[in-house]
């Protein structure tokens, strides 16, 4: 089969504002994409007062979230319930060099109880030191 081949690509000026329109909208969503969408997460709000995690000299640490709701978060996901939460735990300390410390992260409106509940899973998991964070001066919230 054949085809007469009589289209010529650029026979005519060259344009550049079509070429630079589309590479300027590129630039634009790569430059301020990361603005244009707010990341998803979970508000918690800590209690007044607490000591920051700085109080730690450089040992690794655990950290296990706790929101309004008694919805319990660790690395950065939730925890359906309390026996998968004492299982991850359990794995992260096992190692020969893991953590062996839990900074609990708990908004204020949790109650003591699940506070407790909580603590006495980090034992179990095996670790030794627990810190309850809290906002730091001036109302900020600790790391």
């Amino acid at each position: 089969m054949k085809f007469t081949r009589t289209l010529k690509p650029l026979k005519g000026q060259f344009e550049l504002a079509p070429y630079l329109s589309v590479v300027f909208v590129l630039l634009f969503f790569m430059l301020f994409g990361g603005y244009l969408v707010l990341p998803v997460g979970t508000r918690i709000e800590l209690p007044p007062g607490g000591s920051p995690v700085g109080s730690w000299t450089g040992e690794p640490f655990l950290v296990v979230a706790v929101d309004a709701g008694e919805q319990c978060y660790f690395e950065n996901q939730i925890v359906p319930d309390l026996a998968e939460l004492k299982t991850r735990l359990a794995t992260r300390t096992a190692a020969p060099r893991g953590p062996r410390r839990l900074y609990l992260q708990a908004d204020r409106a949790v109650r003591h109880e699940r506070l407790q509940e909580l603590a006495a899973l980090a034992r179990e998991a095996g670790l030794s030191e627990i810190l309850l964070g809290g906002s730091g001066a001036g109302g900020k919230p600790g790391p």
